[in-house]
């Protein structure tokens, strides 16, 4: 039986085996919870994302500890489960039931220590924990953000942060995260926040030093923030100190005119301001009076536009930039412009590697006698122009290795520099560059300039390049390319000292201007000139005015078609003896006034010369006192208004052919012929005066004077109280021939004594 029993015992199992299995899952895994099988699973570290939870990142604003906080959880399983909330890895909410099968949005509340915390570090990211019926973390998926405290932003020299306040007894700033609730004791405190929301304060107390003025704390719940960084202590003329903990720069683009104008300005606490998207520092420390400045704590590696950064600091003395990293730096117009004390700067503290503007960067700076530039890459720059203009105390600059293929301005760039004697720019290769104008020029010491490959190929202005340097000695231009240059004017003027130039091999038929090209170069001896092609040139004013040395130049290739000034050309050439001009073409000449005024020049034959268009011939030969030789026959005059003193104190002229002139447009007569004291026949048969001129002293000092035409002279249209100054002793027996009986009678009232007036 009992045998019989098991058998059937084993045949009911394994016909009904399946079902007692499905009845025994179903009766057993709802009373475990499924405690057993989900503890295998997290046995098994089975990752969250297969817990059948979606846990979605959310973000919530709060105003305070009581704001409720959010969170999004999916549970896709059967059964609840319970979460708790961390922050730093510390439980900051818990006992949290997230229902099964649902799409759950819970809240939560913070203890107002974290609220504190969360608000000093402008919000916060939280976790979400799963602790029962198993564990697993997810990170970040709870944003709590917190009100911003943002200061008044304020306008250049404008109202303190919105607030009337006398800005001139503020001394000292500070920033802090401790709330808005000044503490006992304050003098006063206003509302500076954005919008007047209360949520940044400013109390202030007696400054220790001077009770007269009074120290700022600028004050919020965490970190005091501003939209707008600009011109935040512009114009606090006393403000000594400024303290940056606990002030949030983050976001902000720009520092321009920040400390504008802040002239009691001595210390600065940085307090690890993030400055890395700072775009701009233009005008930052304009004018401010801070002697030692390190910046060596900021991140400027997204400035591009330092422009007149430190301009006008004239008190700043020590400037550390090492570690800003100005990688992006473009714009350095007047960064450092009459920063007149500073003493101690590296240049190798800047990466300068993308800027392309140097302009004006250390003009007017001062205090620094070396500077070292080697380490530099200035291969981006385009604008030298005015770089160290007026920069006193430079004895020394090092630009070995730049490559300033790139420029196209050169303006001034070293123009004052009063202490330096040498300037090397051997490693210059302007291929670029167009102006060059006063380069070099009123440098009173400068003695030295080297050039080595300074290939100028496309440039149009040298003008000034050399201007007014009187001590210079030593130039060699050698490698000059001047083919495209239109302007030379004063190129060497004033270069007392230089006793040699080689201007030979300069290309000069582009050139336009030469005005006053070679003046006052009162050392030179030769100038080789006489192969320039000046085809072009319009203007030849004052070109070798007050060259005293020069004793012969050959000019009289030139094709000078389109010259319309010739004023004061050959001008106190004191020594000039040979100088051939007979085959100038000057038809489209204006102006001759000065033109050889006090030359040495003994012979000069201008008979060919077509003078249609010229107006002014005022002192032209004034004082050419070795002039013996004038041919003037064929000279024509027939729109010259100005002939006073055109022949003054030629003396060494004994006769004089004018017969050509017509000088019926001439409205000044005086002086004309005054002291040609050896004169003795003068043709001016052809001489009117249409045009009533002056004739005051015309003949003054003329005592040798024994033949004069004036055959067209019509004494009679003349002005009364004209007076020739004819001396009456020496002229008395001039023979004077005149136009008619009229004319004769005129002259002869003036003159009793004459006996040889005759028509």
């Amino acid at each position: 039986m009992k045998l019989k029993e098991r058998n059937n015992l084993k045949k009911f199992f394994k016909k009904y085996m399946i079902w007692i299995v499905l009845v025994v899952a179903i009766l057993i895994i709802p009373a475990t919870n499924s405690k057993y099988i989900l503890q295998k699973s997290a046995s098994l570290e089975l990752k969250p994302d297969q817990y059948n939870l979606i846990v979605n990142r959310s973000v919530t604003a709060i105003s305070s500890a009581n704001s409720d906080i959010e969170f999004n959880i999916q549970n896709n399983n059967q059964y609840p489960i319970k979460i708790e909330i961390r922050y730093k890895g510390n439980v900051v909410a818990n006992g949290i039931t997230v229902p099964d099968r649902n799409n759950y949005i819970g809240k939560f509340k913070i203890p107002q220590n974290v609220y504190d915390e969360v608000l000093r570090n402008n919000g916060a990211d939280m976790d979400i924990k799963v602790v029962s019926p198993y564990s697993a973390e997810y990170k970040n998926m709870i944003r709590v953000d917190v009100p911003q405290s943002y200061l008044a932003s304020r306008s250049l020299g404008g109202n303190f942060f919105g607030n009337t306040f006398d800005l001139t007894k503020i001394a000292k700033i500070s920033f802090s995260d401790q709330g808005t609730t000044p503490p006992p004791g304050v003098v006063g405190s206003f509302d500076v926040s954005e919008g007047k929301k209360g949520n940044v304060i400013a109390w202030y107390t007696k400054n220790a030093t001077d009770p007269s003025k009074y120290d700022f704390v600028i004050s919020a719940n965490g970190k005091v923030k501003i939209r707008n960084s600009e011109n935040m202590f512009s114009q606090l003329t006393n403000l000594t100190d400024v303290d940056f903990t606990n002030f949030d720069l983050s976001g902000n683009w720009s520092l321009r005119n920040m400390f504008y104008n802040t002239k009691s300005l001595r210390n600065i606490n940085w307090g690890g301001i993030d400055t890395s998207s700072i775009t701009a520092t233009s005008q930052c420390f304009y004018g401010s009076g801070i002697q030692n400045l390190d910046l060596s704590s900021l991140n400027l590696s997204a400035l591009r536009d330092a422009s007149n950064m430190f301009s006008e600091a004239t008190n700043l003395e020590t400037l550390n930039m090492a570690g800003t990293n100005t990688v992006s730096l473009e714009n350095m117009v007047g960064m450092f412009k009459n920063t007149r004390s500073l003493k101690n700067f590296n240049p190798s503290d800047l990466n300068v590697s993308n800027v392309t503007s140097m302009s004006y960067s250390f003009s007017g700076t001062g205090g620094k006698t070396d500077y070292d530039f080697s380490s530099w890459n200035v291969s981006k720059v385009k604008d030298f122009g005015y770089m160290f203009s007026n920069a006193k105390n430079i004895k020394n600059i090092n630009f070995t290795g730049w490559d300033v293929s790139n420029a196209d301005r050169f303006s001034y760039m070293f123009e004052k520099m009063d202490d330096i004697e040498t300037i090397d720019v051997s490693s210059f290769h302007p291929i670029k560059v167009r102006d060059t104008i006063g380069m070099f020029s009123n440098n009173k010491n400068l003695k030295k300039i080297i050039f080595n490959n300074f290939d100028s190929r496309v440039a149009v202005n040298m003008e000034s390049m050399f201007y007014n340097s009187p001590k210079l000695e030593e130039l060699d231009l050698s490698s000059f390319k001047t083919g495209n240059v239109v302007s030379f004017n004063n190129m060497f003027r004033g270069c007392t000292n230089l006793a040699k130039v080689d201007v030979s091999n300069f290309d000069t038929s582009s050139a336009m201007r030469f005005n006053g090209m070679f003046a006052g170069m009162n050392s030179v001896e030769k100038l080789d000139v006489k192969n320039w092609n000046v085809s072009k040139a319009q203007d030849f004013t004052a070109m070798f005015s007050d060259c005293k040395t020069i004793k012969k130049l050959e000019v009289n290739n030139w094709n000078t078609e389109n010259v319309t000034a010739m004023n004061n050309m050959f001008y106190n050439t004191s020594n000039l003896e040979d100088v051939d001009v007979s085959n100038w073409n000057t038809k489209k000449v204006t102006n001759m006034g000065l033109m050889f005024y006090n030359s040495k020049v003994n012979n000069l034959d201008l008979s060919r010369w077509d003078n249609k268009a010229l107006t002014n011939m005022n002192s032209m030969f004034y004082g050419c006192r070795f002039l013996s030789n004038l041919n003037l026959n064929g000279f024509t005059t027939p729109n010259v208004n100005n002939m006073m003193t055109a022949f003054m104190n030629c003396s060494a002229l004994t006769n004089l052919d004018l017969h050509t002139f017509d000088t019926s447009k001439v409205k000044n007569f005086n002086s004309t012929f005054n002291g040609c004291s050896n004169l003795i026949n003068l043709d001016a048969s052809s001489f009117k005066t249409d045009a009533v001129p002056s004739v005051f002293y015309m003949f003054s000092g003329c005592g040798n004077l024994q033949n004069l035409k004036l055959d067209n002279f019509e004494f009679t249209k003349l002005p009364s109280g004209s007076n020739f100054a004819f001396d009456t002793n020496r002229n008395r027996n001039t023979d004077i021939k005149v136009k008619n009986t009229a004319e004769k009678n005129w002259l002869a009232s003036k003159y009793s004594n004459f006996t040889n007036i005759h028509e």
